[in-house]
């Protein structure tokens, strides 16, 4: 594991559990043990007042290649693996959208094998999705917009009954920080150390994720249903650094050409390497 607790000096006192953003540190009989879910982002060093928290002998695999390629042999995935980085402008190298686009369309074409990153701002959205992924929309003028709304959102045979309603859902998930001026969206192949990634699993697939995440920490999965796509997949994921999944909305389902059969799992990037460890490590792994 990247980083390891000296038993002979550690006072128990539990400031690395409460400040590991990842939930790495559990208890175990009458000890703090450091699990295969550390990033070795080294907060913990920070807070231990004994100095008893040191690097293990390994390091987080952080290789994109090799852990795209882990997870598609070790999940069977029959399709490719989205990744999102946010940025304040494209790095160099990777074209922006010019739009109109969705963002759902854009992984879709990532699922099925197609395209390079491009960079993705709230001007080149579609639609007023781009809001919930953090990086702002397009300006509209309010018939404008009151027609869009009133086209495909709100009303009998929309999502919505009344716009009330849609602005209460928004209110269920965290906020962002900041509204960053776009997002890197690509394979998980070609986006150097991403925020977040995403793919498209069936039932057993999941259950072997979600019981991967939860082998050494208990940790638990959650999911969303009811809202757009883009705010049940990202916000919690990116804002609070937890894993979920969704079945997805109508449009977000459509775009990202989810089959039947699939659901959407959204990761945090720094519990990817601990998840690619434990998935060797469960049942699931049993010849």
């Amino acid at each position: 594991m990247p980083f390891i607790i000296d038993q002979k000096i550690c006072a128990a006192c539990g400031s690395c559990v409460g400040n590991c953003p990842n939930r790495a540190i559990v208890m175990r009989g009458d000890r703090y043990v450091i699990t295969e879910m550390c990033c070795d982002c080294g907060v913990c060093i920070e807070y231990c007042s004994t100095n008893a928290i040191k690097k293990g002998p390994t390091r987080a695999e952080f290789d994109n290649r090799k852990v795209a390629s882990a997870l598609r042999e070790k999940l069977s995935l029959n399709r490719h693996i989205a990744a999102m980085k946010f940025a304040d402008k494209a790095p160099d190298g990777v074209p922006d959208e010019k739009g109109p686009q969705f963002w759902c369309a854009i992984c879709g074409d990532i699922f099925d094998g197609e395209g390079s990153p491009l960079f993705f701002r709230g001007v080149a959205s579609s639609c007023g999705g781009s809001k919930n992924i953090g990086i702002g929309s397009a300006i509209a003028t309010r018939e404008d917009f009151e027609t869009a709304i009133n086209a495909s959102v709100v009303g009998e045979g929309n999502l919505y009954a009344s716009k009330e309603l849609l602005a209460k859902n928004r209110n269920l998930f965290p906020r962002y920080s900041k509204v960053y001026g776009g997002v890197v969206i690509g394979s998980l192949e070609q986006v150097s150390r991403p925020d977040i990634i995403l793919f498209p699993i069936n039932g057993h697939q999941m259950s072997m994720v979600s019981t991967a995440y939860s082998f050494d920490t208990a940790e638990l999965i959650m999911g969303y249903a009811g809202k757009s796509t883009c705010l049940m997949s990202i916000t919690i994921p990116f804002v609070e650094n937890k894993p979920i999944f969704t079945c997805g909305d109508h449009g977000g389902r459509t775009f990202m050409r989810l089959k039947d059969e699939e659901i959407l799992v959204c990761f945090p990037y720094r519990l990817v390497p601990g998840l690619v460890k434990n998935l060797d490590r469960t049942v699931y792994a049993q010849k």
